[in-house]
């Protein structure tokens, strides 16, 4: 049996410690200098695979602990695969393994993209990685002279050698995000101008997705393993990633064992909402081995590890833990209403267990993100 877990880490973001040292340089003033940066004379990264704490900054590194131990829910181990969002570059998915996860990964995979904040999609593996294709230089012709690109962030496709044989092709993403900030002196006109902008290019994301494993397992479907797998940036009822989630060769794996008001994998704390924007979609047949694992152990349903989570409210005697949070079932800013049947503002306990360190520093958290899990 395997596991699979999606992961938003939350600007995971890794610096060195760098000095005005020549690698191997033997001068006293450098010496001097890397000595006072916790260093040999080398400048970090040269002795490729050692990295010791003093060597690189960690962004957040009790986060990033405590973001190790969330991963290893519910049974001490971390996943076989560990499909990542918002991490910076391929060397913090690496120093995160070796310093958090000892070295739990010998396979790791990440592409830079082309977003503002640097921040990518990774993947680290205790099986092997086969084939690899990337997306970031796809484009769409906005006109006749202007052309874009489809994705900042990557739709990283990579085939995963299962110990039986077999190939699981992932497609790691994350897609344009929700928030558009207001400036200063704005239009309304110009504001929600981009607001539908930012959702159309989501939507084109989507489709773009769908096609790529449309035309990927052509007439394979009902026997190919694979699973789009990551950060939708919107909730399973929003127009603008239908595509995904109401793709006839995917299914949601959550939806599929989790009632609609325990779904929910995100918390936007400045509004107290919380909602289901991270998704593992199965093909059909990958779908049909979560639900052999599943019949035979129930514990093996989808795993959501809500621990780790921050909280913030704010009230005349300080910070403290919500009660309540609202559960927001599809955006008003995108759809005039929710489809019939669906309970709009549904409350959720809030109060759930969380980590000590969480509790007495709500900063401490893992992520805005819970990360997924399944089992096939």
């Amino acid at each position: 049996m395997l596991s699979l877990t999606t992961f938003n880490a939350n600007n995971f973001f890794l610096r060195y410690k760098f000095t005005r040292s020549y690698p191997g340089s033997r001068a006293k003033e450098d010496l001097e200098e890397a000595a006072e940066a916790g260093l040999t004379g080398f400048l970090p990264g040269v002795s490729f695979g050692h990295y010791g704490k003093d060597q690189y900054i960690v962004w957040d590194s009790q986060r990033r602990q405590l973001a190790a131990d969330a991963l290893k829910e519910p049974d001490g181990v971390p996943p076989d695969i560990l499909c990542f969002q918002e991490v910076e570059n391929i060397q913090a998915i690496r120093v995160f393994n070796q310093l958090y996860l000892n070295d739990y990964y010998p396979y790791s995979l990440l592409i830079d993209g082309y977003d503002s904040r640097n921040i990518d999609v990774g993947l680290l593996s205790r099986l092997p990685i086969g084939r690899i294709r990337t997306h970031i230089d796809d484009v769409y012709e906005v006109n006749e002279r202007k052309k874009e690109r489809i994705f900042s962030r990557d739709c990283l496709e990579a085939e995963i050698e299962l110990p039986d044989g077999a190939l699981l092709t992932l497609f790691i993403n994350h897609l344009k995000s929700k928030l558009v900030i207001r400036e200063e002196g704005e239009t309304d006109k110009k504001y929600f101008k981009r607001v539908e902008d930012s959702h159309k290019r989501r939507l084109r994301q989507a489709r773009e997705v769908c096609n790529y494993l449309t035309e990927r397992f052509e007439g394979q479907h009902s026997q190919a393993l694979y699973a789009v797998v990551g950060d939708f940036n919107d909730t399973a009822l929003s127009p603008w990633v239908a595509p995904l989630l109401k793709s006839p060769y995917l299914t949601d794996i959550v939806a599929t064992y989790r009632p609609v008001n325990d779904r929910w994998t995100h918390y936007w704390r400045s509004k107290s909402h919380v909602s289901q924007i991270d998704f593992i979609l199965a093909s059909k047949a990958l779908s049909e081995r979560i639900a052999r694992v599943v019949e035979a152990d129930s514990s093996r349903k989808p795993h959501i590890e809500r621990r780790g989570l921050a909280y913030r409210q704010l009230n005349k005697a300080g910070e403290i833990l919500p009660r309540e949070a609202t559960l927001v079932h599809l955006e008003k800013d995108q759809a005039p209403g929710a489809p019939s049947g669906v309970i709009e503002n549904e409350k959720v306990d809030f109060q759930h267990a969380r980590y000590p360190e969480v509790m007495e520093n709500w900063k401490d958290n893992i992520s805005d993100h819970c990360p997924v899990r399944v089992w096939f």
